[in-house]
């Protein structure tokens, strides 16, 4: 890996193009690219912690409801 004084490291822009394809797909189409891309760090990090938790609960969610569904061996 050459200098990093000038711009991103190539493990930064990998990591934050990772997120911004997150937020933008999960979205469901409420954020463009270019939207996060401009946007502040910290309302990036705000967004992904929101998707993060949505996505824990939701899975949280169906994993109660498909244990309340399974038949009881008895």
């Amino acid at each position: 890996m050459g200098p990093t004084f000038f711009g991103l490291t190539s493990q930064y822009k990998l990591e934050l193009h990772k997120s911004l394809f997150m937020i933008a797909y999960y979205s469901n189409g409420a954020f463009k690219f270019d939207d996060l891309y401009n946007m502040p760090v910290y309302l990036r990090n705000f967004y992904i912690k929101q998707l993060e938790d949505t996505k824990n609960k939701e899975s949280e969610a169906v994993s109660s409801a498909q244990r309340r569904n399974r038949p009881s061996k008895r």
